[in-house]
């Protein structure tokens, strides 16, 4: 009904009825969150709002700015980038969670307490606290998070706090004067999650100490050069400046951002409680029977959740929880979200887990529960047997693909000298070069003038493969040309005076130093191989 009226006249669309349709739905929004209209902006997304946050606190070369681990994807990439351009440093309070308790930091410590003790530490290190984000329901998985408790803590040290409520618009009741009263500086959330409004609706909640610097990502206008298209006078009477700003940001479909109040009137017909008490109470109902049915356990407690249920998937292996995902979209058509956590230190894991997220809204039933648990109960097994034995035949492969590699490695290579002499029979030569010692005497035959001789000496490094020390061997034998008559060669007798050698340990008789010298260069593959040199 918007695009057609939006179409059907473009201009008069643009330049007043749009503004002033959005006026009224942020007024209705205003009032379903219980906060002042002026403090609220209709904007097309979530990103588009951490992102005017993140330039708004204006990080610093020093600065701090500090996340929970449960940060979702797109928080985290906006702070590492504007850290980055900046110099600032981002950290990280790490979440773990449990069926007996709310969330934790790690090994079990109040998050609250970590929290205070990660700003404080920042600051005694000189650094200023810029921006502390975390939360109100987070992603995955999508447990109610302590947003009070961890806004008084930021309060109390003057630090601006950022609630990212993306899952919270329709899932709980909100009361924006109530988390301002307890510290929050910037509150954000999706319209289009929960709330039964159209993708490109979302809001952006900011104190009204802190709305002088924040901006759309995309800067705007609320008139032109030209009196004949300048926006009508009663769209935009009475904004201010930070209204203005969100206002209009340039030609777009801003029919998403009406549709708010739609759905508002919508569950207002239906009855806010209703729905609210609907899926929290399919919600806790689903994560039970899921657990009995499976054998596995629940994330959180009761009180930690919404309308979305936590259940351990009854799979031991990552791939399995991944197939399992993949089964039930191409054989049920079923969706949903998988993930997985680290290893709890605070429950003593070793490995990390994998989870379930069944979202509930008015259009699932119990029945969609049961043929969801009762789908995972007949593919569970079979997509566990298939992980085992491909993480089976993986470790295989990269134990032989490691062995490969630490055969050819450069740093494993040894190093085979041949030297090659052929002499007389009749003078016997000593040399006191152990490079080329002969291991045993009886390995040199002695032949007729007719014939040559011929000494291979091979001298052989282990490097990193043995001891480290190198041995030498000593190698003889006979060549016989059938095809050519013996060579015979001859040597001034200054060469054949004999010489002594040490009687060292490791030291033997050499009968000729090599005329010639060949060296190989090979690699451990060689010897594990067996391959002959």
């Amino acid at each position: 009904m918007y695009q057609i009226e939006c179409e059907s006249c473009p201009h008069e669309w643009m330049l007043g009825n749009a503004a002033t349709r959005i006026q009224k739905s942020r007024a209705k929004l205003a009032e379903y969150i219980k906060a002042s209209k002026e403090d609220v902006v209709l904007i097309e997304n979530c990103t588009a709002a951490t992102a005017s946050v993140i330039r708004a606190v204006g990080l610093r070369a020093g600065d701090t700015a500090i996340h929970l681990s449960t940060a979702y994807g797109m928080v985290k990439n906006c702070l590492s980038y504007c850290a980055a351009a900046t110099g600032a440093n981002v950290v990280e309070v790490k979440v773990e969670f449990s069926c007996r308790m709310a969330p934790v930091s790690r090994n079990g410590h109040p998050l609250d307490l970590v929290l205070a003790k990660t700003i404080d530490e920042a600051i005694s290190k000189g650094s200023r606290v810029a921006l502390v984000t975390f939360d109100y329901i987070s992603s995955c998985p999508g447990v109610i998070m302590p947003v009070h408790t961890l806004a008084k803590v930021c309060k109390s040290r003057g630090v601006p706090c950022f609630i990212d409520g993306a899952h919270v618009l329709g899932q709980l009741k909100l009361n924006c004067f109530a988390l301002e009263a307890s510290g929050v500086t910037f509150f954000m959330s999706d319209a289009h999650k929960w709330l039964f409004s159209p993708k490109g609706s979302a809001i952006l909640w900011v104190s009204r100490s802190a709305q002088t610097d924040v901006y759309p990502s995309v800067i705007g206008a609320v008139c032109s050069n030209s009196p004949a298209t300048s926006f009508h006078p009663d769209a935009i009477c009475g904004l201010s400046d930070f209204e203005l700003r969100f206002q209009y940001t340039g030609t777009r479909d801003y029919t998403p951002m009406i549709a708010v109040s739609d759905a508002l009137s919508f569950r207002k017909r239906i009855g806010e409680n209703v729905i609210l008490g609907y899926n929290h109470g399919l919600a806790l109902w689903a994560q039970e029977w899921l657990s009995t049915t499976w054998r596995t356990e629940i994330l959180v407690p009761p009180e930690c959740t919404a309308a979305m249920a936590h259940v351990r998937m009854p799979v031991q292996w990552s791939g399995a929880a991944v197939l399992l995902n993949r089964m039930l979209k191409d054989k049920y058509a079923m969706h949903v979200m998988c993930f997985a956590l680290p290893a709890r230190d605070h429950l003593g894991e070793a490995v990390q887990t994998h989870w379930v997220r069944p979202c509930v809204q008015l259009f699932i039933s119990r029945n969609d529960v049961l043929a969801f648990g009762l789908a995972v109960q007949e593919l569970a097994p079979r997509c566990d047997s298939v992980a085992k034995y491909f993480a089976k035949w993986q470790a295989s492969s990269r134990a032989r693909k490691q062995l490969r590699a630490t055969c050819m490695a450069p740093v494993m290579a040894h190093k085979i000298t041949l030297g090659f002499c052929v002499a007389p029979t009749e003078p016997v030569l000593q040399h006191e070069n152990s490079a080329h010692e002969l291991a045993d005497e009886s390995h040199v035959q002695h032949m007729s003038a007719e014939s040559s001789d011929v000494a291979a000496v091979a001298k052989y490094s282990a490097g990193n493969l043995g001891s480290g020390q190198s041995c030498s061997v000593g190698v003889g034998f006979k060549r016989n040309s059938s095809t050519s008559a013996p060579r015979r060669v001859e040597h001034k007798d200054a060469l054949f005076k004999p010489r002594s050698i040490s009687n060292e340990k490791g030291a033997g008789d050499v009968r000729q130093s090599p005329n010639s010298v060949i060296d190989f260069m090979g690699t451990a593959c060689t010897s594990l191989l067996g391959a002959s040199v």
